[in-house]
């Protein structure tokens, strides 16, 4: 997330598979054959201060029934995961 943003940051809470909180935010939207995707990078405490670089979620941007986008992680085994990592890693060379 760009530190000099001066809009509004959202956070999206998950829950582990202990049942505990992460919050993450939005760092860059990815598209790829026409399905968007999101970098989710952690934060690192329910105070949302100080993010986690280390830590990050790709995730498949989906609407529900509702019309509201939900984010539906990836796991390494999603047939575009490495795709994906590649090209937010090419992003981060272009800086």
């Amino acid at each position: 997330v760009d530190q000099n943003y001066e809009g509004e940051i959202f956070y999206l809470e998950f829950e582990d598979e202990d049942g505990n909180k992460q919050y993450f935010t939005e760092d860059v939207i990815l598209n790829h054959e026409g399905q968007e995707y999101a970098v989710l990078v952690h934060v690192q405490d329910e105070e949302h201060e100080g993010q986690d670089d280390t830590y990050m979620i790709l995730a498949r941007i989906e609407t529900n029934d509702e019309g509201e986008e939900e984010y539906v992680p990836l796991d390494e085994d999603d047939e575009n995961f490495e795709v994906l990592v590649n090209m937010y890693e090419a992003m981060g060379e272009e800086e």
